[in-house]
This record gives structure tokens, sequence and C-alpha cells, in this order.
């Protein structure tokens, strides 16, 4: 994991402490003998000056008030690291991993797309994966109020076409998906396949939002959750994370001058994916390319709702600037701590 506290002094301080009490009392462990014992990366200088300027003895006579001693400030300490860890993720725009299980099932409809101009004949997954920044409501001119959850992310299908039996994959770069707010609501208060006050995820049948700080947590509160979160996240999402992982690992990923690629179930562009115009072919071969399974259609409308959502230009820059920033950063931490939670 990549973090900039890592880097600072304090945190070296921490670290290092900690090091020298481990290596204490692997030194109390082995007899007390400096001449065979074995310090490491650490010079045996620096242990000694760090026993003369705290005070222990070189041989121990108290051993197991020493080592209790020892070992509490050591949970100290890593403590002290793991939040300053949080501190830094959560002043971070890397907030929130968000998993909607099925997309036609979260808006409700039965629609299973076409690929190539082929009619999808049965649709096994129809997955959006995303790192969101945050849940911004907007007012339409009706007075109605829509949801947009900004961040990177895919919309990832496994289909077959024509009964043939074999499964296809194919999956689109997202950067927003925009709901009515009673849909939004279905991410939130479907049936709770998890439910406890010690972790703050939320895990329906519909949809899976976990904070990133979850994977900072203990490792007693995460042995608690991680049972639940890999049998019901991340094992059946596995191969839709691996494209995700492959695909914002690419340089040419959330291009920012590409614009906004928004997953809608507005009711005016219901179930589909609304792109500037500029990025869908209007002719040939390459337009088949622009449907997929479980969408409506992939649409060169979405200039038509961004006034709904931004009062000006510099307000869209801004939000894009934000969801590569979160690429950026979930390459940097986000998915070296993901990884470990995610099973083989």
């Amino acid at each position: 994991m990549s973090l900039k506290v890592e880097d600072s002094e304090e945190y070296k301080q921490v670290d290092k402490r900690i090091k020298l009490l481990k290596l204490l009392k692997d030194y109390y462990g082995s007899g007390g003998n400096f001449y065979d014992f074995n310090t490491g990366e650490l010079p045996l200088r620096e242990l000694i000056a760090f026993m003369n300027e705290e005070g222990y003895p070189r041989r121990l006579p108290e051993e197991e008030h020493v080592i209790r001693r020892m070992d509490q400030e050591i949970l100290d300490l890593e403590d002290k690291k793991k939040k300053m860890r949080l501190q830094e993720i959560e002043s971070r725009n890397l907030n929130t991993l968000l998993i909607i299980n099925s997309w036609t099932k979260l808006i409700g409809t039965s629609l299973k797309g076409v690929f190539l101009d082929k009619p999808v004949t049965e649709l096994r997954r129809d997955t959006i994966i995303m790192l969101t920044d945050e849940t911004q409501t907007f007012k339409e001119i009706t007075d109605e109020r829509i949801a947009v959850i900004f961040g990177p992310g895919i919309f990832y299908s496994e289909f077959t076409v024509n009964n043939s039996g074999n499964y296809l994959e194919d999956y689109f770069e997202i950067n927003g998906v925009c709901l009515p707010l009673d849909i939004l609501g279905k991410l939130y208060t479907s049936e709770k396949i998890y439910r406890s006050d010690k972790i703050d995820a939320t895990i329906t049948e519909v949809s899976t939002i976990i904070p990133f700080h979850i994977l900072e947590q203990p490792k007693s509160v995460q042995t608690y959750v991680r049972g639940i979160i890999s049998r019901n996240v991340f094992h059946p999402n596995k191969i839709a994370f691996e494209k995700f992982n492959q695909h914002i690992a690419k340089k040419s990923s959330y291009d920012q001058t590409e614009g906004f690629k928004i997953m809608s179930a507005h009711p005016l562009w219901f179930n589909k994916l609304l792109l500037p115009s500029n990025l869908i072919p209007r002719t040939g071969s390459g337009k088949q390319a622009y449907s997929t399974a479980g969408l409506g259609s992939v649409a060169p409308f979405v200039h038509k709702l961004l006034p709904i959502i931004f009062p000006d230009i510099a307000k869209e820059n801004e939000q894009l600037e934000r969801i590569s920033e979160i690429a950026k950063q979930y390459l940097e931490m986000g998915i070296k701590l993901l990884q470990k939670w995610i099973p083989y």
C-alpha cells in the first residue's frame, strides 16, 4: 500500500520503535547474549542505545512483567500506525467500493439486450463495480429528484446468444450511475444478507457497499466478516473484479477528455449507457459493438443529462478530475488492500 503518511518522519519513528521492541523481545528470548544475537537490518548499537535510553536491563529478571509491558506498547503503536493510515485514506477521495449485483434486477427490467445484432438469450451476470466518491442528488424542472453516483467503474456482463450454450463476456467503462431516488433506495433497503453493528458495510440482495476503511480494521474484526464478504461479494464477482483491475490499470482508462459515461435509469433515458456522441460510430461494423447484454442501448445522449446535473462546464471538469484521481489512488493503494480479501 502506497501512502504518503508512511514516508513521514513521525510514522517512520513509530515503525522503528515497534521494530526495536520486537527485536528486544527476541533478544531476551535468546538468553541475553549480544555476541550471538543477530539484529538483522538494525545495527546492534541501536538496540543497545534503545535499551539504555528506555531503562531496559541486559538481563531480564522479571520476564513476564516486562514482556507484557512491551507487548502492550507494540499493540498501542500498531494502532497508532493504523489510525495514521486511516486518516489519510479518509482524507482522500477513495471512499467506498460499490457492487451492484444485477443492473437489470435493480432497475426492474426483464430486457436481456442485444450483442453484435444478436439477441441475448440468457443473462448470467450484469454487474456494476465502481469506486465511488459520493452520491449527489439533483432536482429536475419537474421538481422530481434524481441521484448520480460518480466514480470509475465498469459494467460487466456474461451471457449467451442464440441459445448457443457458450457464455460470452463483455464490459464497458463507466464513470457514473443515474438513478431515481426510489431505485437508489433499493441499494440500501433491500433485504440484508449481512447485519452487524461492528462493520458499517451494506450487503443486500442487490448490492454491496464497502467503505475502504474496513480493509484496515483489526484482524479480529476482519476475521469476523471476511468469510461473509468473501462468500457473498468477492467470490461470485471474482472475474468482474479481475476485468475491472485490468481495465483501470490501462493508461487510457478514465480519460477526462472523453467525458461522462453514465448508466442511466432516468425515465427519459431508461436502461441506457449514455455516452458523448463522438464516442459512438454512426455507421459501419463498429456501431454493432455499442450494444451489449443487459442494456436497452448505448446512446449518444449524455449531453442531455449533464445540464440537469451540472450548472456549468467548470463543475463537469472538476468532477471528471475527481474520478481520475480516485482511479489513480486505487492503483496506488486500494488494489493491494482489496486483493487481500479476494479468494483465489
